[in-house]
């Protein structure tokens, strides 16, 4: 127990400490049920649930049965300290009665009867059909006997000190076993319930909601396949409040900021980066595939969490059901979050237009040819490097080698290397090339590409894609070192004259312009997003500015102040925008 309390305490601490230097991601949530995984399961694994026979002998009542209770009773529940990773006793109060729930408040706190009944409506009305249409059922009637389910609105003992992340809240699956039967040290409230968090959480908020939608799917999920992956289970926790109406996760913003991180590791130390990728995960295969049919949506998602299959092998199954392969998704879906352009290839390329704004950071940008880079990528992950063609002469040569390693009997990891030609005003679409790739060696994978990049493409990028034998099982290669990589490219022929960087400033300074413009109109998680994208063009507009400066030249306002005349954008939309500009222009002056 000692060591699975440094491990509790290591993953929440560590979770909180990244989440509270960015203001941005400062009120992103986790999820719990998955810190409770060796507990769930160790019970799963020893006891089997009792069967529907079983629970009427025991309650000696045909089920389902109705709890006598009324509004204003208390009981004591058990929940987590998550901090300590020990139960504590909570006594709350019923507050409300549902359909399909009861809506528990911690004695001694506070909330209106507009939000519980806020709770309420949006478990019974929305949540628990939608939840249930698209991923099958709880548990029902359950341990206790009873159909509805409890939803305890508490403090969570998550650490939480008035900033950064914290708990929104967790399904506890020991909950679904009677106490005579589990390990000591182990407690359960012998009915099916959810653990809500109301400090910070707000359940007067509509954020709120996606907090309950999560994790009801993962009641749902134990119920359909106890044994499930962390990061499957999470992913389809995390599409759950969208399947709802609730929006996009917050946490693709996360994502954004360490995208080289493992689809199916579930890594504990980019744990808002795994829930941001998950979720975009599922809703980029809802986009491609699903969009148009609810049914096929519904049947999708149904049969994933359904199947007795785990990990990549569940998706495997659930995806060749609609004609589709498990690894030629990843690797489109890896190339639309770096590109996010629907006008390459048939719209495999991109996402909505709910989604227009996301684009992943490159890892690195070669501004110089020849050149020679390395990097390291991890399994089902991708990273991408830009390389700019300004001054490219007309050829370009590109050599790849990776890393190469036996995963099982005939089973090698893999890579996906592609090249997209980009033009930098986004009036054309990106053109993709991609490498061939082979064995070179025992321990080495490589190939070429030569391409002659027409003149109205003034940058390409690189992405490179590393996969695992889809019949190899995750949890195999679940702690695995990233795969190392390296390229070498070089330019020959003639001189080639491109578009000049003036089109690409008013192209960014538009860019922004509409960004901020519509951030008002913008849901919580696409606020984020254009947020982030503001921030990431003003970067690079100051870094474009130094560099003009340096050189004795000022065509970045030039062009701004050609576009205020003409009335392109509007100076209320980028005036955040033009004082920081000012600012670096005089702190380059005051300093030189």
């Amino acid at each position: 127990m000692r060591s699975g309390l440094k491990s509790i305490v290591t993953i929440v601490s560590a979770v909180f400490m990244l989440t509270s230097v960015s203001l941005s991601a400062q009120n992103d949530w986790i999820d719990a049920t998955h810190l409770f995984d060796d507990e769930v399961r160790g019970v799963v694994s020893s006891l089997k649930r009792e069967t529907r026979e079983n629970t009427i002998v025991r309650n000696r009542a045909m089920a389902p049965i109705e709890r006598s209770i009324q509004i204003g009773d208390t009981h004591t529940f058990w929940t987590k300290n998550i901090v300590e990773n020990r139960f504590e006793e909570t006594r709350a109060v019923l507050k409300a009665v549902g359909k399909n729930c009861y809506v528990f408040l911690e004695a001694g706190k506070t909330l209106t009867a507009e939000a519980i009944e806020k709770v309420r409506k949006n478990f019974d009305e929305i949540i628990y059909p939608a939840n249930t249409r698209n991923f099958g059922s709880e548990w029902k009637p359950g341990i206790d006997g009873d159909d509805k389910i409890t939803l305890l609105l508490f403090d969570v003992k998550d650490g939480y000190n008035g900033s950064g992340g914290f708990v929104g809240g967790y399904f506890y699956a020991v909950d679904c076993y009677l106490q005579e039967k589990i390990p000591e040290h182990l407690k359960s409230n012998e009915r099916e319930m959810i653990y809500l968090d109301i400090n910070p959480s707000d359940p007067a908020s509509d954020r709120f909601a996606n907090t309950v939608a999560h994790e009801f799917q993962h009641m749902i999920h134990f119920n359909q396949d106890s044994s499930e992956y962390t990061w499957v289970n999470e992913a389809c926790s995390q599409i759950a409040p969208y399947l709802c109406g609730f929006g996009h996760a917050n946490q693709v913003v996360s994502f954004m900021r360490t995208p080289d991180n493992s689809l199916t590791a579930w890594a504990k130390e980019q744990m808002l980066a795994n829930y941001g990728q998950v979720y975009l995960w599922n809703y980029y295969i809802l986009h491609r595939f699903l969009r148009e049919d609810d049914a096929a949506r519904t049947t999708f998602f149904k049969n994933l969490v359904a199947s007795k299959k785990q990990g990549v092998a569940g998706y495997v199954e659930a995806l060749s059901s609609i004609s589709k392969s498990f690894t030629s998704t990843f690797d489109k879906f890896c190339l639309a979050n770096y590109l996010n352009d629907e006008r390459a290839g048939k719209g495999e390329f991109g996402y909505d237009k709910s989604l227009a704004r996301l684009k992943l950071p490159v890892s690195e940008t070669v501004s110089v040819l020849p050149a020679e880079i390395s990097g390291e990528v991890f399994l089902w992950s991708a990273d991408a490097v830009k390389i700019e063609l300004k001054n490219a002469r007309s050829d370009i040569k590109l050599s790849f080698k990776g890393f190469r390693g036996k995963m099982g009997e005939d089973q090698y990891n893999s890579f996906t290397v592609a090249l997209a030609l980009l033009d930098s005003t986004g009036k054309i679409p990106p053109r993709i090339s991609y490498f061939d790739i082979a064995p070179l060696s025992s321990k080495l994978q490589g190939g070429n590409l030569t391409i002659t990049p027409p003149d109205s493409f003034d940058s390409a990028m690189l992405i490179i894609v590393a996969q695992a034998d889809e019949e190899v099982d995750d949890r195999v290669y679940a702690k695995a070192q990233p795969m190392k990589y390296s390229v070498k490219i070089s330019d020959a022929g003639s001189a080639v004259v491109r578009a000049s960087s003036s089109v690409e400033i008013q192209e960014l300074v538009a860019d922004y312009a509409l960004t901020s413009e519509r951030l008002g109109e913008a849901g919580e998680a696409e606020a984020m997003i254009a947020l982030d994208r503001l921030e990431n063009t003003r970067r690079i507009l100051a870094e474009e500015l130094l560099t003009q400066l340096e050189n004795n030249e000022n065509n970045v306002f030039a062009v701004i102040d050609e576009m205020l005349a003409s009335g392109q954008v509007a100076l209320n939309a980028i005036e955040p925008l033009l004082k920081d500009l000012n600012d670096t222009a005089r702190f380059r002056s005051v300093n030189r």
